[in-house]
């Protein structure tokens, strides 16, 4: 990434923050603490570590970190001066460093920020003068730049790579948590990393929807729910893709055709200024009307960037309207219980005419193995 862009989100929120108005401070405050909260000041600076806390005013940004990180800061922080200290931690230097410029109005922002962090940040200044500008925090990482839709391609096509080399490999008798390691073994061999640990369930397992892996073996004829994560270069595609241990019967295939014509109808009406409800209802439609409706028990997607989830989400309760820039996930799923559930999922960018399906490329068909 051109390192000119992280300094133009530091004077877009120093900006934010300058203007008459509840949005008013003399300081942003962002923490990361215990390796939560890192997606935030990654965003901001390009520094990637488990500590630290970033400090924005009029002046430019200033990122604190403990020696652990002392070139890792240097190097990735070409917008913001680097403290490295020695003894103190980062929220506590970056509170004093707030304290000693006579900040009166201090704002903050990360939708993780613990709340340990908070109560010192509380203790500190007072409740009265914290402001949460998270929302806007979130909004500009909703809007995601050329290189960053590039990173998630490229972490799909990893995705794509690794799924195939590992259902090369599987067939009956291989347990759903060996099926996992392989398949985290074969994206870091394709140059990512998983995101967070894939889900894979078999049989009649697959109808729940958040399945761990187990030490349960796959049998011909089970079907299989593979959804997995994949990062590279920070940011992370979501699939979900299904198996047969064996051939897939006709009604099994008939219940995929009905799970793909709702994404597809939900694919069609995705653009700038649509209400991410509609987008689901119109997937829920295609469900109800199969009888599959009330098996379908989640919101249809939601977004994806550094983290797996953020915003926008979209389901029927979702206020969010899209917008260009958005990547979101498309991911209905009927859940019988004892008996099957299915789903397909793939990553969307929303653009101003319409959308474009980054993970094109990732063949949806139901993979038979064994």
């Amino acid at each position: 990434m051109d390192a000119r862009e992280f300094g133009a989100r530091i004077k877009k929120i120093a900006s934010v923050i300058s203007r008459p108005g509840p949005s008013k401070a003399d300081a942003f405050l962002v923490v990361c603490r215990n390796g939560i909260g890192w997606e935030d000041i990654y965003y901001l600076t390009g520094f990637l570590g488990t500590s630290g806390a970033l400090v924005i005013t009029g002046g430019g940004g200033r990122l604190f970190v403990d020696a652990r990180y002392t070139e890792a800061a240097e190097e990735s922080c070409r917008h913001a001066d680097v403290s490295v200290l020695s003894g103190a931690s980062p929220l506590g230097a970056a509170i004093e460093y707030i304290e000693n410029a006579c900040a009166s109005r201090v704002a903050f922002g990360g939708s993780d920020l613990s709340f340990v962090s908070y109560r010192e940040m509380a203790r500190a200044f007072g409740e009265a003068n914290l402001v949460n500008l998270s929302g806007i925090l979130a909004a500009m990482r909703r809007r995601k730049s050329k290189y960053e839709i590039g990173c998630i391609i490229e972490a799909i096509r990893i995705a794509s790579d690794a799924f195939a080399a590992t259902s090369a490999k599987c067939g009956p008798g291989m347990a759903e948590c060996q099926f996992a390691a392989r398949l985290e073994f074969e994206v870091t061999e394709c140059g990512g990393y998983i995101a967070m640990r894939p889900m894979v369930a078999s049989g009649t397992r697959t109808a729940m929807p958040h399945a761990s892996p187990t030490e349960k073996k796959f049998e011909r004829g089970d079907m299989v729910v593979v959804d997995f994560c994949v990062r590279r270069l920070g940011y992370v595609c979501d699939i979900t893709r299904m198996m047969s241990i064996g051939g897939a019967d006709e009604n099994v295939r008939k219940f995929y055709s009905i799970l793909r014509w709702a994404q597809a109808e939900a694919a069609a009406l995705l653009g700038h200024g649509r209400a991410a409800s509609e987008v689901d209802g119109a997937a829920r439609s295609v469900m109800e009307g199969a009888g599959l409706g009330r098996y379908f028990t989640h919101g249809l997607g939601h977004g994806i960037g550094l983290a797996v989830h953020e915003a926008p989400s979209v389901s029927g309760m979702s206020r969010a309207v899209l917008a260009d820039g958005d990547v979101i996930t498309l991911e209905p799923g009927f859940y019988r219980p004892g008996c099957l559930g299915m789903r397909v999922e793939d990553d969307y960018l929303v653009t101003k005419t319409g959308a474009k399906k980054l993970s094109e490329a990732f063949a949806p068909d139901i993979a038979v193995v064994g």
